[in-house]
């Protein structure tokens, strides 16, 4: 939304051939959710032993979260690709769902396996999804900016698209330096190189 925001995301070496992507959103705007969001970047890099597992990563965040005793929650998803093994793993944390393009047959498959949002309950759980992937699928993983972003007659934006946030900003009227109602991150992962195998 702006320099200053709540939305956050990262990468963690998750062993061989296979990287963790995690994207969160901090309530609120400004300072307050800035702050939350460099306390899931620090919770964030402690977990890296245990980085090939959604599920134990968002559980440490979410407990690390709850000893700081905030009084903001945090959405959180969690991705894993193992590119050697043509597959992924994923965990959400009250976020909204990953969304799986398999180029294959056109089709958007939604995975929505979420737990509690961060912050709220340390006992909480936050349950894994298996899902294999293949050359040219594309996974993407966002924020809920994406979809509260309106036009000036506050329609809210109507699908997803391949150059989405272009289309997204131009649909809104907001280019130059008119800025979103809310933080906006979106990661898009392609399944365009050659994997092994």
């Amino acid at each position: 939304m702006a320099s200053v925001a709540g939305d956050f995301y990262d990468f963690a070496a998750a062993g061989e051939n296979r990287i963790g992507i995690l994207v969160a959103d901090g309530a609120g705007h400004g300072v307050p959710a800035a702050l939350i969001a460099s306390m899931v970047k620090v919770a964030f890099a402690s977990q890296s032993e245990h980085a090939g597992d959604p599920s134990r990563v968002l559980s440490g965040l979410n407990r690390i979260l709850c000893e700081q005793r905030t009084s903001q929650f945090v959405t959180a998803g969690y991705l894993v690709v193992d590119f050697e093994n043509k597959s992924a793993v994923y965990a959400g944390a009250g976020h909204p769902p990953l969304r799986v393009f398999r180029r294959a047959d056109g089709r958007v498959c939604r995975f929505q396996n979420n737990g509690l949002f961060l912050s709220f309950r340390p006992e909480a759980n936050y349950p894994n999804v298996e899902m294999p992937i293949a050359g040219g699928d594309r996974l993407l993983l966002y924020t809920d900016g994406l979809f509260e972003a309106v036009n000036e007659r506050d329609e809210a934006a109507p699908e997803f698209a391949d150059a989405l946030l272009e289309d997204v900003s131009a649909w809104s009227g907001r280019k130059g330096g008119n800025r979103q109602d809310d933080d906006l991150t979106l990661l898009v992962v392609d399944m365009d190189i050659a994997i092994p195998g």
